[in-house]
């Protein structure tokens, strides 16, 4: 069965209160390698931010490791009977381990609880159209988003019948109030979503995600090699949707290389936060994409040398969860940036 509605958030929250009345249980295990789930309380508790969320609400969701099936275990063994489910992103920068998410699920179901996947990143965009059905698992519960309506508002919750009919009418248990949004009636959204199943149906979407990140992926590869930048940036993840790290001279992931990155980029007419390829993007797209992050490359170096301050126009990025603002007086100060 199939629920939609607007966002990624609203999606797996919903499949929280399902598991928990499902299980009638009320702890959640949530990946802590994984970064965001949802901004309602059960998972943001996990960050930084975790102000406004009591300490009784907090308790009530704990973390595990990916591809670690023995912190899994750990956590029923500590909490018996208490896990109403695991979430986690069914593959993200790192792939999963050969018998992983099997192995996960069968810890899930062995200790009564359910397993939920999120899929707001990958679905549609690996192989399958999924990484469940890329990896051969399936999860009690799912998650869709983002390319399910190519821009436009959706996303759905599915999952297992005799799950989802808890937030309906046909059944003799207590109801779930499951999901409830102010625009949740108009159906543009759902028309766009079709109209992107029919093309993902009729043509090859996924295939050319891939090829065109292979392209990518090459291109930047060979310009850390020819810059001497290999230590220092990073590349991750599935080709259809790479992420990239920036590192100081020490090979230590860094904000201020990362600005520095990012505002080269832009100044060559590239907003790069991280890679990910689109259907519409051409083999030109592709080699302009390489040809603005060789020349951000470029600044790059020299900052490695006389330090990145000397090049930025403005304050370093800071990371989204973080318990307090930076304040602006403690900002490098700004100069221009050499070419």
């Amino acid at each position: 069965m199939a629920k939609f509605t607007k966002d990624g958030s609203t999606a797996t929250t919903a499949a929280i209160r399902l598991a928990r009345a499902y299980t009638g249980r009320d702890m959640i295990a949530l990946c802590s390698d994984h970064p965001f789930f949802s901004y309602d309380d059960w998972a943001i508790c996990t960050t930084p931010m975790s102000s406004g969320i009591p300490s009784a609400v907090a308790n009530l969701t704990q973390g595990f490791r990916y591809n670690d099936l023995s912190s899994a275990e750990a956590l029923f063994a500590r909490y018996p009977g208490r896990l109403a489910a695991f979430i986690l992103e069914a593959e993200k920068d790192v792939p999963p381990a050969p018998g992983y998410l099997a192995g996960l699920r069968e810890v899930c179901h062995r200790n009564g609880a359910l397993l939920i996947l999120d899929e707001m990143i990958t679905g549609f965009r690996w192989p399958g159209c999924s990484a469940q059905r890329h990896h051969g698992i399936e999860g009690d519960l799912s998650t869709f988003g983002k390319a399910m309506g190519n821009g436009i508002a959706i996303s759905a919750l599915v999952g297992r019948r005799e799950i989802m009919e808890l937030g309906g009418l046909d059944h003799d248990r207590d109801r779930v109030f499951l999901l409830s949004t102010t625009h949740g009636a108009e159906t543009h959204a759902l028309a766009a979503a079709l109209a992107v199943m029919n093309t993902y149906r009729d043509e090859p979407v996924v295939e050319t995600l891939h090829r065109q990140g292979d392209r990518l992926k090459a291109g930047i590869e060979a310009a850390t090699q020819r810059r001497g930048l290999t230590r220092n940036f990073r590349l991750a993840g599935r080709t259809a949707n790479l992420v990239y790290a920036c590192c100081d001279r020490d090979g230590v992931p860094s904000q201020i290389f990362r600005t520095l990155f990012l505002q080269e980029t832009i100044r060559r007419g590239v907003l790069a936060p991280s890679l990910v390829t689109s259907y519409s993007h051409s083999d030109d797209d592709i080699d302009r994409t390489i040809e603005a992050i060789d020349g951000a490359f470029a600044v790059y170096q020299r900052a490695l040398e006389d330090g990145p301050q000397t090049h930025l126009t403005g304050r370093p990025v800071a990371p989204v969860f973080r318990r307090r603002a930076i304040s602006t007086s403690t900002a490098p100060p700004a100069t221009k940036a050499r070419r």
